[in-house]
């Protein structure tokens, strides 16, 4: 490739990359909530947990089915192994020597054999220097109580895990909502403070008007420009707020903090008809992700306790051996014409515990302690579930009302500053008075806001604690 056609493949590649980087994206609360459930880090991990616990179950099961191992075994001995007997371990048997000293009595001929030494030893070496042992070798079992209870353990954990995903979907959701909910106030707040500095640079730049043509005083006009400072420094913080709060959101929900993302959500729509509907939704302790989870606890410790007692029952297993062994003086067990000698067995195993002192016992013991302690925390679980559905619930009641009486406040303080402006204007309050009533307005305004954010974050934990997301 010529290097100008090069350079234009890579300048096309980057501006293609360039353009998709700056694609703007736009979700909805729902959006976010969902786009988090597929990218986000702790959902994601939650479900490698999951798939890991299912894998262990089809790893127990193979326990179960048969197990197949080949071997080959190779020695090469630098020295036989010598073994050692008494020197007439094989001497002639009794009638033979009895048959020899007949005949040399019949004969008159001497056998002339030497006398035999009670002390000397023989020495043999017996085998050939190289052998290979190649074989094949079959196990299974036939009955384990801790295998089955194994399964069924490594079962209910997969189901553990599986719960466990469930919740992390509801803490992403809660998590993610909070997240949501301080962007768009943030917004909401910086959109506000906008809407009241543009209101005070008319009134600024009337009264600087005013007094180039002698009809105020200087002091009115150093006051409403110390006003303006106060409040542009107030945008520029609750801008670089709304961008902090935005790049959050897009970390909890796994985008590319590059990324360029617009809500399509309001305030307004967030904290519309909600209120009657959820404070009316009832509790159900089964939809809880925590007690699903803590249920599975206790179902494995229940478990455990099975196990304990299985290990008192009998195991049998069964295996399968099949060998073939050749023996040779020299490296030349490639050739096939030579001999090897089979050896195949087969055969039955049985495990019975008969006495382990207390052993057993005291483990039988501890693990109904475990099972105990697993029921003592799900009844905690369950308690502290329907604690937090009452507390959210209240909470949520309480931050209706709240934000409703933030709501009348902000009205009244706005009602207050519009007709403040307008006697300054006539000339009838002073800049002091003017500004005082702006004070008061930016502070109502900071109370409205947290209110409704505080009102969004009741509104996402009682959807938390009803699992209503």
């Amino acid at each position: 490739m010529k290097p100008a056609k090069a350079l234009s493949l890579v300048i096309a590649v980057l501006i293609a990359q360039f353009s998709y980087a700056q694609e703007a994206v736009s979700m909805s609360l729902a959006q976010a909530q969902q786009y988090a459930l597929e990218h986000g880090f702790a959902v994601t991990n939650a479900r490698l947990d999951a798939a890991k616990a299912e894998r262990e179950v089809k790893e127990t099961l193979s326990i179960g089915l048969p197990q197949v191992t080949g071997s080959l075994d190779y020695n090469n001995y630098i020295d036989i192994p010598v073994q050692v007997a008494p020197a007439d371990a094989f001497g002639f048997p009794d009638y033979l020597n009895q048959f020899l000293f007949d005949v040399s009595n019949e004969t008159g001929v001497d056998l002339n054999a030497p006398e035999p030494d009670p002390d000397a030893i023989s020495e043999f070496q017996f085998g050939t220097p190289q052998t290979i042992t190649a074989g094949i070798q079959a196990t299974q079992i036939v009955f384990d109580g801790s295998y089955f209870v194994g399964i069924q353990a490594s079962r209910a954990y997969a189901d553990a895990m599986r719960n466990g995903i469930e919740k992390s979907e509801v803490e992403t959701k809660e998590v993610v909502a909070s997240a949501y909910h301080t962007v768009l106030v943030a917004q909401e707040n910086s959109r506000i403070l906008s809407e009241s500095l543009g209101l005070l640079k008319d009134t600024f730049e009337e009264t600087q008007a005013l007094y180039e043509n002698g009809f105020a005083e200087e002091m009115d006009v150093d006051q409403l420009r110390l006003n303006l400072a106060d409040l542009e420094s107030r945008i520029k913080y609750a801008d670089q707020q709304a961008e902090v709060a935005l790049d959050m959101l897009k970390f909890q929900i796994g985008m590319d903090l590059a990324a360029d993302l617009t809500l399509t959500d309001n305030v307004e729509s967030l904290t519309g008809d909600t209120g009657a509907s959820m404070l009316s939704t009832p509790f159900n302790i089964e939809n809880n992700p925590d007690f699903k989870m803590q249920r599975s606890y206790v179902n494995l410790a229940e478990l455990g306790v099975k196990n304990e007692k299985a290990r008192a029952l009998p195991s049998v297993g069964a295996f399968y051996s099949y060998q073939r062994n050749a023996q040779r003086d020299e490296f030349n067990f490639l050739d096939f014409d030579q001999k090897w000698y089979p050896i195949q067995l087969w055969g039955v195993q049985m495990t019975v515990p008969i006495f382990g002192s207390t052993q057993g016992y005291q483990r039988i013991e501890k693990a109904k302690v475990d099972l105990a302690r697993a029921e003592e925390a799900l009844f905690q679980v369950e308690q502290g579930a329907k604690l937090e559905f009452t507390s959210a619930r209240i909470d949520f009641d309480k931050s209706l009302e709240q934000r409703e009486i933030q709501k009348q406040n902000l009205k009244l303080a706005e009602k207050i500053f519009n007709k403040t402006q307008i006697k300054y204007n006539e000339g009838v309050a002073s800049s002091f008075e003017l500004s005082q009533s702006q004070s008061q307005l930016l502070t109502t305004q900071g109370n409205y806001i947290n209110a409704t954010l505080q009102l969004l974050n009741a509104r996402a934990r009682l959807n938390k604690a009803l699992n209503n997301f």
